[in-house]
């Protein structure tokens, strides 16, 4: 089942009929950039993204099953904080990695014209499983 869009209601919806049965979820969140071009809202506060992914977070785990694992997407700009809100929810002890996807292939300083920043070519995918005795 692929849910696209405002899942937290989808996701709530499911506990009923799937609560600790699935064994993999996916979630690609909205990066917090102000840049994405999905229909919805990635100009969040900070603090309002992070109770935006809690709520997500929190349902996921009660959906997955003991052996089910988590994988989470995002950039650098959340990453960090997106961590240590995984590790309280699922606990530290279940994080089991962290992916490092190159998404172009040049990075550093972008050598001329108007735009002299560092360029970014990494994103990240954390992964927890609920509970790495099952695992």
């Amino acid at each position: 089942m692929i849910i696209k869009g405002n899942n937290l209601i989808a996701l709530a919806s499911l506990l009923k009929r799937y609560e600790g049965k699935v064994k993999c979820i996916y979630i690609d969140p909205p990066y917090n950039t102000g840049n994405d071009s999905f229909g919805y809202n990635d100009r969040f506060n900070h603090s309002t993204w992070l109770v935006f992914m809690k709520n997500r977070l929190e349902l996921a785990k009660k959906l997955l099953s003991d052996d089910g694992v988590i994988f989470v997407q995002c950039d650098d700009n959340e990453q960090a904080y997106l961590k240590v809100l995984m590790d309280g929810n699922f606990g530290r002890e279940n994080h089991i990695n962290m992916i490092s996807v190159n998404t172009k292939l040049s990075a550093g300083a972008s050598g001329g014209g108007e735009d002299k920043r560092l360029k970014k070519n990494l994103e990240y995918i954390l992964i927890y499983s609920k509970n790495t005795d099952t695992f």
